[in-house]
């Protein structure tokens, strides 16, 4: 029996309104998209999935996370809200192991993701591999999670510089998946939200054409209108390439009058 069907009134009152917009695209590279988008922004949570493995395996991983996590009902309190997510991402894996269990032992299944969560005046993230969340505040572009990848192992190593990474023959490298192992340890961090602050969850597919120093621009250009920010986005990333499945969300919060 599920511990909630409705809204209790206890839930918190948010203390922003948000304006987002999603998408997700397969390219003009890859033959199909293994990528999952959620907005969820009635519980205001946002997340972005992006599949691995072969015979549309890494579909059914990434809409594994994105069906489950469109489930998440917010709880009264903070920690049994981060609970939850947590357990819904960890359930996500488990399914995606059994997946992986039916269609052999040599077959890798699994999902990179990043999700979001905003609670009162603060913004909540979990992620597991190399989707991304930035921030964009006063005209700067900051990006708010670690991939968990070898070429960023190399680059924290100093062994390669970070704008040799994507060009790295072991780029698509990843060291942490749902899905890949039995058991998952997912990153999180968390911030304080401040008006106008501008959030971009993404695949690889965006970052690996797109730079921060050409991202930028497009930002400002389009900070008041979430939907058009997202498909200038996508459209300059399909016009540098399009070399991988792109899924872009963006998220702006603004303080209630």
């Amino acid at each position: 029996m599920p511990l909630y069907k409705t809204h209790s009134s206890s839930l918190p009152a948010p203390a922003f309104q948000v304006a987002s917009d999603g998408v997700t695209h397969t390219g003009y590279v890859r033959t199909r998209n293994e990528d999952s988008i959620l907005l969820l922004d009635e519980e205001s949570i946002w997340a972005v999935a992006d599949g691995m493995g072969g015979h549309h395996a890494g579909d059914f991983a990434s809409q594994t996370i994105a069906n489950n996590l469109s489930l998440y009902r917010q709880q009264p309190s903070l920690e049994n809200s981060i609970l939850s997510l947590e357990e819904n991402i960890i359930k996500s894996n488990a399914i995606i192991r059994e997946k992986s269990c039916q269609i052999g032992k040599n077959e890798t299944i699994g999902s990179t993701v990043v999700c979001v969560y905003l609670w009162k005046n603060y913004a909540f993230t979990f992620w597991a591999g190399d989707s991304r969340l930035y921030r964009f505040r006063n005209d700067q572009l900051q990006r708010l999670t670690e991939d968990h990848s070898y070429v960023e192992e190399l680059v924290r190593m100093g062994k390669i510089e970070a704008s040799d990474a994507e060009s790295h023959p072991a780029a698509n490298v990843v060291l942490k998946a749902v899905g890949i192992y039995d058991n998952l340890c997912l990153d999180f961090e968390y911030f304080e939200l401040l008006d106008g602050d501008i959030f971009i969850l993404c695949s690889d597919g965006l970052y690996k054409d797109l730079d921060d120093k050409t991202i930028v621009p497009i930002i400002k250009e389009n900070k008041d209108d979430m939907v058009q920010l997202t498909k200038t986005l996508l459209s300059s990333s399909l016009d540098a390439g399009g070399t991988d499945n792109i899924s872009i969300i963006s998220l702006k919060v603004s303080q209630k009058s």
